[in-house]
């Protein structure tokens, strides 16, 4: 090898490495997802990228007359022979570093096994499987029509698209989850569904990729012949797995119990690992990295679909072995490298030549109809087994995001099936595709999870009564002259006519405001609490402290209580947007208030005209 290719190798790598960091800075700092940024910094600097600027370029020869542009043509002219020297040693050096994008892939895969702990599954039961099965089947089945009967795909390029499609990328949501201080049930059930998630579409994409070459060359595949090649494959890749488990487990050795999880800082040294309490660290690290290496390899070599080994070999680590493996998978100072080499050198894969108007009707037409079968088929199995609609409401929205694992396995699709135009159209139509899942999954993600925690993070405990509140939080404060008596017919009636009697004391100039923010919460989750009782609440920007509008009905209306009774009371809860604690204490309060005392007792007979004695009377009972 000589020198000047060296010279560019490393030139390449150096400036790949500190496009994509910078362009991860500009995305972070512009809202639109770190990731993006990088895979759109190894775009810029990669070598289809250049070729295409090298082109211009020399088609726009009289450009370098003007003074601007000369250090640019002096970079190509005079820094390199020539730039097809460059463009094929560019090329040469991305070729050669694809193994990484396997590598990565698979430490992705592994550690998704720390999540398939069996007592974990447990707690969540059948809800997640069901889900899961649902909304891939509703994905694969949606864009394998789609593209059969619209852009005439193979119906096996058109399945492996499918099945591209399930994955499901879990670390925006769970950043965004952390970031917000989301936990509990959402968080639980997400992990398990996203795991089981991107679990069925290895295997479906194992099962595909490996019949695919069968079909395309027009080799004979019966369908006996297809189930034993599907079972010895999933059968051989789960030994391998078996097998990268077995080294883990002889290299580093444990004897501690499941349930110890606080690891010394101390004794990092190789003696440390291979003690019998290991603890996280680098050293696990780059061990671990090094026998899932070999395992990879070992699968890819009898052509066997390696993801399903590497998350094997995470199930077993999960269930049979010690945590300090997948803690040191999550050590923050080294696995950003891996993610920033990952994503750059997607990002400088990406042909844009081959973009066109055709491509983009492919990436459209992929973005719908994925968005289609996992919104409503998350949706369907979230309804199927019962679960709480607020989660309801909310999961199908944080399974839209795509990045990792469909990316590399649009690599995989492309090396298996070398340069056949379907291989290259599933390549053009996926790889855009990530983005405006990424882009749009963030915004989305988001918002939806600020919204969640907008409703509901507390509310459980507010209804209990068990928020602390202030002595300033005081019934007669809170409602002051807002105690109506109201006739309405149904429970969008009751909330328009209390929204109104907010508007008659000057308190909002538009009763849409709050209604519409109203009637989006009890889409989430009925706010009878039973007893006859209603608590409709909501937070908006156009106040600067609490409102409660208390009215007593005429007549019981139907709310879709807990307890299936009609509301004859209701407190209208309305709290400043950036006051969450003040929304819950607001509703901690009047849910004591209403469980210590007889309201109706003290309201019926009188007139709202006495309120300072009705609330001076719930107050002091309240105590």
């Amino acid at each position: 090898m000589s020198l000047h290719l060296i010279e560019l190798q490393i030139f390449e790598i150096g400036l790949l490495v500190f496009a994509a960091y910078m362009g991860g800075i500009i995305a972070r700092k512009l809202r639109i997802g770190e990731v993006i940024g990088q895979i759109l910094g190894g775009v810029i600097v990669g070598p289809n990228t250049l070729k295409l600027i090298d082109n211009f370029l020399v088609s726009h020869s009289y450009l370098s007359k003007y003074r601007i542009l000369q250090p640019l043509y002096s970079f190509y002219n005079d820094s390199f022979q020539s730039f097809d020297s460059m463009y094929v040693a560019y090329q040469d050096t991305y070729s050669h570093m694809q193994f990484f994008t396997f590598l990565f892939l698979g430490l992705i895969t592994f550690s998704l096994g720390e999540e398939l702990h069996l007592e974990r599954m447990k707690k969540i039961g059948w809800s997640a499987a069901i889900i899961t099965l649902v909304q891939a089947f509703a994905t694969v089945a949606l864009i394998t029509i789609s593209f059969h009967y619209i852009f005439g795909f193979p119906v096996i390029i058109g399945l492996l698209l499918g099945s591209i499609g399930v994955a499901t990328a879990p670390a925006l949501s769970f950043i965004l989850m952390n970031k917000f201080k989301i936990e509990g049930n959402l968080k639980n059930i997400l992990a398990n569904i996203i795991v089981l998630d991107d679990l069925t579409e290895v295997l479906l994409f194992s099962i595909f990729l490996g019949i695919a070459p069968f079909i395309i060359t027009g080799g004979e595949l019966s369908i006996s012949h297809l189930t034993f090649h599907v079972v010895e494959e999933i059968a051989m890749a789960l030994l391998v797995g078996a097998g990268i488990f077995f080294a883990l487990k002889l290299t580093i050795k444990s004897n501690g119990s499941e349930d110890d999880e606080d690891y010394s800082e101390e004794g990092s040294s190789l003696s440390a690992v291979l003690s019998n309490h290991p603890t996280p660290s680098v050293e696990i690290l780059f061990i671990t990295i090094g026998i899932i290496a070999m395992g990879i390899a070992t699968a890819i070599h009898y052509d066997l679909p390696f993801l399903l080994s590497s998350m094997f070999a995470g199930f077993l680590i999960s269930n049979y072995h010690h945590q300090a493996i997948f803690d040191s998978l999550k050590i923050k100072n080294v696995m950003p490298i891996f993610n920033l080499m990952f994503f750059a050198l997607i990002g400088a894969s990406i042909n844009l030549e081959q973009f066109s108007m055709q491509t983009l009707s492919f990436v459209l037409v992929y973005v719908l109809v994925r968005s289609v079968g996992k919104y409503f088929g998350t949706y369907l199995g979230c309804k199927f087994t019962g679960l709480d609609k607020k989660i309801t409401a909310t999961v199908p929205k944080l399974m839209l995001p795509q990045a990792e694992l469909a990316a590399i396995e649009t690599i995989i699709v492309a090396n298996t099936l070398g340069n056949i135009p379907e291989s290259q159209s599933l390549v053009a139509t996926v790889v855009p595709a990530l983005i405006i899942f990424q882009l749009g999954g963030a915004y989305l993600s988001e918002r939806t999870l600020l919204r969640w925690k907008s409703w509901v993070t507390g509310e459980e405990k507010a209804y209990r009564s068990e928020i602390p509140v202030g002595k300033e939080m005081e019934l007669k404060f809170l409602i002051e002259d807002r105690i109506v008596r109201l006739s309405p017919n149904s429970k969008t009636e009751a909330i328009t006519m209390m929204a109104n009697e907010l508007k008659r004391k000057n308190i909002i100039a538009d009763t849409d405001v709050v209604t519409n923010a109203i009637f989006e919460r009890e889409m989430l989750a009925t706010t009878g609490i039973g007893k006859g009782l209603a608590l409709p609440h909501c937070r908006i920007a156009s106040v600067d402290r609490v409102m409660v509008v208390l009215a007593y009905f005429d007549k019981a209306v139907d709310w879709n209580s807990l307890d299936n009774k009609a509301v004859d009371l209701a407190f209208m809860i309305i709290t400043p947007q950036e006051s969450p604690e003040l929304h819950l204490q607001a509703i901690s309060k009047i849910s004591k208030a209403v469980k210590e005392i007889n309201f109706r007792e003290i309201i019926q007979g009188n007139s709202p005209d006495n309120y300072d004695e009705l609330l001076g009377e719930m107050e002091g009972q309240s105590v």
